[in-house]
């Protein structure tokens, strides 16, 4: 999924870039947790990393692409660079993730 939202990005696709984004995040995160996307929630997400002893800030940095990402869905302008940002901290979160959740 982030080499979709890759494309977009080089493209210049906001709208797709944001949602491929989102889409990469969560369903990243529901294949390790094992809870389908329809039931995964920030809470349930939140609750169920800490529970893997995933440390507090990575939680809320994944929170916070969460955020991110919708927010600069509906915004009127958000730049090339942020795009650029959000996708290079997906990356490092899914990273990170990863390492925790073996």
């Amino acid at each position: 999924r982030l080499k979709v939202a890759s494309k977009h990005l080089a493209d210049g696709n906001k709208d797709q870039f944001y949602e491929e984004t989102l889409r990469a995040l969560w369903g990243y995160l529901s294949d390790k947790l094992g809870i389908s996307v329809a039931e995964l929630s920030r809470d349930k997400a939140q609750e169920r990393l800490a529970e893997k002893n995933v440390e507090q800030e990575l939680i809320e940095h994944f929170l916070r692409l969460i955020d991110d990402c919708e927010f600069a869905r509906y915004a009127p302008s958000s730049g090339e660079e942020k795009m650029d940002e959000l996708y290079k901290e997906a990356i490092d979160v899914i990273s990170k993730l990863q390492q925790k959740l073996k």
